[in-house]
C-alpha cells in the first residue's frame, strides 16, 4: 500500500452512505486527515467515528452541494479553518428514475445541478491549489450509465457521460504537474441509491458490487494515475461493445432491458 494518503488531506462528497462511506474509511486507513460532505448531518457524523478510530483528523460539513452557493460557501469554510485540501473524491449524485418526459423539469435540473455542476466548481476551486503545491488531485465517480443513454435514467446518464469525457481532458492536461484525475466508473453497486433515487428496476444481486471493493479500486486507480477504470470486468466488457454499435440501437437495448423488467 502507497503513502500517497498519508498525512494529506481528503475531502469527500456524498461521504455519509454507500461508496462515499467506504472511500472516508478506505482513506482514514491509508493515514488521511478528512474532512466529510454529505446532506445528512446525523449520518455524517457515524462515518465520522468510525473514521477517526484510525487516528486522523475528521471534519464533517453538512449541505447539499446541488445549491447554487454551496461549493463556494464550502471551499470559505475551508479557508477560515486554513485547510488545504490534497485529494478531492467528487462522489456525490442523484439519479432519479423514469422517462425523461414524465419526470418535472426541476428534477431534471436538480441532477444536473449536482452531478455536473457542483463537481465541476469544487473541482475548479480546488485544483489550482493542488497544482501550486505540486501534488494531491481529483477522484471523480462516473458510471457505466456514462457510455449509453438509458431510457430510465436519461439525464442521470447523461451527467456521468460528462464527468468521464471531462475527466479525460483534465487528466491529460495535469500531465507533468504531480496532480492526477481518475475518473472511477462502477456498475450496479450494493448500495440504498438505488432507493433513495425511487428506481422500480433494480439489477439482478449477482451483478451486484460492494461498495467497498468499489472504493478500493477507485482508490487504486487514483493511486496509479489511472485516467479511466471500470470497476466490473463485465460491465467493461458491456461499456467498450457499445462503441462498435450504432449509438441509436445501444439505445434502444436499454429501452427493451426496461420493458422487460
Amino acid at each position: 500500500m502507497s503513502d500517497l494518503f498519508r498525512g494529506t488531506t481528503a475531502l469527500v462528497t456524498g461521504a455519509s452512505r454507500g461508496i462515499g462511506a467506504r472511500f472516508a474509511e478506505a482513506l482514514a486507513r491509508r493515514g488521511a486527515n478528512l474532512v466529510l460532505v454529505a446532506r445528512t448531518a446525523a449520518d455524517l457524523e457515524q462515518v465520522a467515528a468510525s473514521a477517526r478510530a484510525h487516528g486522523g483528523k475528521v471534519d464533517v460539513y453538512p449541505a447539499d452541494l446541488g445549491a447554487a452557493d454551496a461549493a463556494a460557501a464550502l471551499v470559505r469554510w475551508l479557508e477560515d479553518r486554513g485547510i488545504a485540501v490534497d485529494h478531492l473524491v467528487n462522489n456525490a449524485g442523484i439519479g432519479p428514475h423514469g422517462h425523461f418526459a414524465d419526470a418535472p423539469p426541476g428534477r431534471q435540473v436538480e441532477t444536473v445541478e449536482l452531478n455536473v455542476r457542483a463537481v465541476t466548481e469544487l473541482a475548479s476551486r480546488l485544483l489550482p491549489g493542488m497544482v501550486a503545491r505540486r501534488r494531491g488531485g481529483i477522484l471523480n465517480v462516473a458510471s457505466t450509465a456514462a457510455f449509453q443513454g438509458l431510457a430510465w435514467l436519461p439525464v442521470y446518464a447523461a451527467t456521468k457521460a460528462y464527468i468521464v469525457t471531462w475527466s479525460e481532458g483534465v487528466w491529460a492536461s495535469l500531465r507533468g504537474t504531480g496532480v492526477r484525475c481518475a475518473c472511477l466508473c462502477p456498475g450496479p453497486v450494493d448500495t440504498p441509491f438505488f432507493d433513495h433515487n425511487e428506481h422500480a428496476i433494480r439489477p439482478p444481486q449477482f451483478l451486484m458490487q460492494s461498495a467497498e471493493r468499489v472504493a478500493a479500486i477507485g482508490l487504486r486507480a487514483y493511486e496509479r494515475d489511472r485516467c479511466l477504470v471500470i470497476s466490473s470486468w463485465l460491465f467493461a466488457l458491456a461499456a467498450w461493445s457499445v462503441r462498435l454499435m450504432p449509438r441509436s440501437v445501444v439505445a434502444r437495448f436499454g429501452a427493451l432491458y426496461t420493458a422487460r423488467h
